[in-house]
């Protein structure tokens, strides 16, 4: 009888269950869920209870960042547009205009045309500053995903490393390390290179994917509206890479009420999926001490 994980770790294998059941078509033990390390399942609901309540935490900052700066934006333009106008009704009024001008008689006409240019302007800033606030609250965003998307990966790293078997068991092992460690120091030091030279290089959309590989959620409805949408973090993912990495970025105009809520949505997504594959829960000790801070 063989116990598996222990010497034959190809045939390493953990399922949901409260005791080691019998396999017998292959005559060996399944390894339990709940015989996994304490300690090490303690870190991952530390983890698990980190990394909701940050992304919670951040994307609150966003939106409030966000609607601070709209609501300050019209004052600002009108502002600027303001200064503009008393300026040129200045040069208006006192004969300045009409000098710079080939034909003075003509300056009615042209001081019309002006301020119908300086409307054009109001417009433009207005819209300027709108993508440019969009630009950076689709790069802000991007970074608490990418950032709570890994964190997420992690939790599983440490609650079901066995589910990161096809990302590891292809790795050749040497006789010394055999010889030197055992299975777990092994798997564990596969699944950090794995982790740290491979997903955390990779886009949002990698890490997502592999979230989606290893956790295997059988529902992506995110609630009773909206699901998990890969093409639209696809999109969202590209918009970041080319605002950062282009000079496009006023091409970008989001409703941001809408995509915040989408990425609110995601994260508590992301939560019950880790949940469902681990096990691991919330806590109120959590909530006060990554969300409120105590």
């Amino acid at each position: 009888m063989r116990l598996r994980g222990e010497i034959y770790p190809l045939y390493f294998s953990v399922d949901s269950g409260a005791c080691p059941v019998e396999d017998t078509s292959e005559n060996v033990i399944t390894v339990k869920a709940n015989m996994r390390d304490s300690k090490q399942m303690k870190h991952g609901e530390d983890e698990l209870n980190r990394v909701f309540f940050t992304t919670l935490l951040q994307l609150g900052k966003l939106s409030n960042f966000y609607s601070t700066l709209l609501t300050g934006l019209p004052y600002g333009t009108i502002k600027q547009i303001s200064e503009m106008e008393a300026t040129g009704e200045e040069l208006y009024a006192d004969g300045t205009l009409a000098s710079w001008l080939k034909k003075p008689a003509q300056i009615d006409a042209f001081y019309k045309i002006m301020k119908e240019q300086t409307q054009q302007i109001y417009k433009q800033i207005t819209e300027d500053a709108k993508r440019s606030l969009d630009a950076v609250a689709i790069v802000f965003a991007h970074g608490v995903l990418v950032t709570s998307v890994y964190g997420y990966l992690e939790v599983l790293s440490l609650a079901s490393p066995e589910s990161f078997r096809s990302y590891t068991h292809t790795k050749q092992v040497s006789l010394s390390e055999v010889e030197s460690k055992s299975y777990d120091q092994l798997h564990k030091e596969r699944i950090k290179k794995f982790m740290e030279g491979t997903v955390e290089r990779n886009s949002l959309i990698y890490k997502l994917d592999k979230l989606h590989e290893i956790a295997k959620p059988t529902d992506t409805q995110m609630n009773p509206k909206h699901k998990y949408e890969r093409e639209r973090l696809e999109g969202f993912d590209k918009a970041r890479h080319d605002i950062v990495h282009g000079n496009n970025w006023r091409s970008y105009s989001i409703d941001f009420t809408q995509e915040s809520f989408y990425w609110g949505l995601l994260n508590f997504y992301l939560l019950r999926v880790v949940v469902q594959k681990t096990g691991l829960k919330l806590s109120q000790e959590g909530g006060e001490k990554y969300f409120l801070g105590l």
